[in-house]
């Protein structure tokens, strides 16, 4: 019986042995599973601040967006007033093309009456010189 106790103490001894071993290996495992979330949960808040520093961003694309579009308009604003101006524009200056023409017919006109003046004058001249007293 004595053997039979000193096997059982053995078995016991060797069992507590493997035990305390399986809680080391465990214990270093959960320390190691640990660490790892640890890690994890870094990377994940790391991940968030990236995804919220990309919608802050986008944000700003955003609203640059609509600064464009405001920039677009207006210019397509200013534009609208430049062709405006200009047809404007080309309206007086077609006004002046057709006064100037006019001008001009009125001068052609004029030298026309002034060269038959002329020759009326002549003529007068050489009818009056006729008449001699």
């Amino acid at each position: 019986m004595a053997d039979e106790v000193r096997n059982l103490a053995h078995r016991t001894q060797t069992s507590a042995t493997e035990i305390h071993d399986m809680i080391e290996d465990l214990r270093a495992d959960a320390s190691t599973a640990v660490q790892r979330m640890s890690e994890s949960q870094q990377f994940s808040q790391r991940s968030v601040e990236v995804v919220m520093q990309a919608g802050q961003r986008l944000a700003e694309i955003t609203a640059s967006d609509g600064d464009i579009d405001n920039m677009n308009q207006s210019v397509a604003t200013a534009t609208e007033e430049q062709t405006s101006v200009i047809e404007s524009l080309n309206v007086d200056i077609n006004e002046i093309n057709m006064l100037n023409q006019e001008g001009v017919d009125n001068l052609k006109s004029t030298l026309r009456a002034c060269t038959s003046l002329e020759q009326e004058v002549t003529q007068l001249r050489a009818l009056v010189g006729s008449f001699r007293i």
